[in-house]
């Protein structure tokens, strides 16, 4: 988590600042989930309604079980699933820190009756009928920090 967080200030050209997102986060307020959903039938939508995370990153680990889908230019595209890979998401507090320069990443798990999804119904069809496990680490600031930084904050 801090080394993301220092890569990410050093993106955003906070070079004389670049462990500020990791002093946000000392207090490691942060969380470790084990998500199941379980197998569904052909008539079924979304297995995880879409939403963005709350808090600043989230890390993912995936079975390679289908459905995973993030929100892009309009459409819904299916993540891929890259054996060892971790998928980062900004959170919607990052997202609101940076103005949007970094986006919170809108996601579902899409079921066979999820509509707009473009991933192929066949795939959604043959991932519905398993269970898809996934692992996510939520890194949240501290509790005391704001989710609206002034200025002067983000460049000392």
């Amino acid at each position: 988590r801090d080394l993301l967080l220092y890569c990410i200030a050093v993106g955003l050209g906070m070079d004389e600042n670049p462990n500020f997102f990791t002093r946000l986060h000392d207090e490691n307020n942060d969380s470790l989930r084990l998500l199941k959903y379980h197998p569904c039938d052909e008539n079924f939508g979304n297995r995880c309604k879409e939403h963005s995370d709350y808090g600043t990153l989230t890390l993912l680990l995936t079975d390679g079980v289908g459905g995973l889908e993030a929100f892009i230019d309009g459409e819904w595209r299916p993540v891929p699933h890259e054996e060892g890979a971790i998928i980062v998401n900004i959170g919607s507090i990052l997202s609101a820190w940076t103005r949007q320069e970094l986006k919170a990443t809108l996601h579902r798990v899409a079921g066979p009756a999820s509509k707009g999804s473009t991933t192929p119904r066949d795939a959604l069809l043959k991932a519905a009928k398993v269970p898809r496990v996934s692992i996510a680490y939520f890194a949240d600031p501290n509790g005391d920090v704001s989710t609206a930084l002034e200025d002067s904050k983000m460049k000392n």
